[in-house]
């Protein structure tokens, strides 16, 4: 048994080491270039980016307005389920770019799920919301 605890704790110690000689070498890199790495250097290199999606009011009463990074999701598309999973019928209005207005005034109190897709670049994720 203290056989098997030592090579956990030798492994750990080890895992623990590479990982602290790769931010070392990563910063070191980092000055030695000149550069820091922002979202922009990062895009620029082709790594992909979670978009960023907010929504608000939450809980809302009328209306649900939903912000999505206009940059990283081009062709964004709605979906709108209730907490059992069925599927509510939504027509979002398009405020501004990035921006979506999504009226919610006739839906029962309750919580429902904004689900956010984007083919293009397939992304897809659910946000939780209340209804008021």
């Amino acid at each position: 048994m203290r056989k098997n605890l030592r090579i956990l704790i030798l492994i750990f110690m080890r895992n623990k080491l590479i990982i602290s000689t790769f931010l070392v070498f990563a910063l070191t890199f980092s000055a030695a270039v000149g550069q820091d790495f922002t979202e922009t250097k990062l895009a620029n290199a082709n790594i992909s980016l979670k978009p960023e999606v907010s929504f608000y009011p939450n809980p809302a009463i009328e209306f649900l307005i939903v912000e999505v990074s206009a940059d990283q999701l081009k062709d964004a598309k709605f979906e709108m389920h209730s907490i059992i999973g069925n599927e509510m019928k939504i027509e979002p209005e398009k405020v501004a770019e990035g921006r979506f207005k999504i009226k919610v005034k006739d839906f029962a109190p309750g919580y429902y799920f904004l689900v956010v897709k984007d083919d293009k670049t397939h992304f897809s994720n659910a946000y939780k919301f209340l209804k008021n």
